[in-house]
């Protein structure tokens, strides 16, 4: 009787590992889909190969070496941010593994990684040589956050766009002896001689043509169409 209990009891606790339930083995490395993953890596394809990885960790709960290996993946492809999670995973699951000491630093290298893809002045590791990226972010939160403020300050105080300016009343394109003037505001014998002639000197000249109409200079109203003598 002891015997076949304990026989139960060997296979209760075997089928309590993280083996799919298909009876795959139970080491995520020995899975077919992890074979096929390292396939895809020896022959370059990153891509393929952190698919057949990615599908490792969704069937086992604890494929350590899957997370290892799909990290390395997302950094060959350039994406540093899954490669840390992935790599954090595999230490949180293996912490007294010979490899964490390693995996640790490949996490320094993705957090490099991330850090030269951030707009502005790239950050450096600190001291210890690691990079406490929820710090690093949330700095860069309150940058942005500042940046916002100091830019809606600016568009506060800045001054108002300038009224439109008061439309000017058009002057009317030069006229040549023989031709006729329109008088506008601000004009006076002289003025008008040098519009016309491009000298003053014909001032007079203007009068007495126009003697009938503008008797001495301050009787210019603009408007008044003024003859222009030759």
């Amino acid at each position: 009787m002891s015997r076949a209990f304990l026989a139960i009891l060997a296979l209760l606790l075997a089928g309590c590992d993280d083996s799919p339930r298909n009876g795959a083995p139970s080491l995520d490395i020995e899975d077919p889909e992890f074979k096929q993953g390292q396939i895809f890596q020896k022959q370059g394809d990153p891509r393929r190969a952190l698919e057949s990885f990615l599908k490792v960790i969704d069937s086992r709960k604890n494929a350590a070496e899957s997370h290892l290996e799909a990290g390395r993946m997302y950094l060959d492809l350039d994406d540093p941010l899954p490669a840390i999670y992935h790599f954090n995973q595999y230490i949180r699951l293996k912490p007294g593994s010979q490899q964490t000491a390693i995996v640790k630093q490949m996490v320094r290298t993705a957090e490099k990684q991330f850090m030269k893809k951030l707009p502005g002045q790239p950050l450096e590791p600190d001291a210890a040589g690691s990079v406490d990226l929820n710090a690093r972010m949330r700095a860069l939160q309150l940058e942005n956050d500042r940046l916002k403020k100091d830019l809606s300050e600016y568009t506060r105080l800045r001054p108002s766009d300038p009224a439109p300016a008061v439309a000017q009343p058009v002057t009317p394109p030069k006229a040549g002896p023989g031709k006729t003037y329109t008088v506008v505001a601000g004009d006076n014998p002289t003025r008008i001689s040098f519009k016309v002639y491009g000298n003053g000197a014909r001032a007079n000249d203007i009068m007495r043509a126009n003697a009938d109409k503008v008797p001495n200079p301050q009787g210019l109203k603009p408007g008044m169409v003024l003859t222009i003598p030759e």
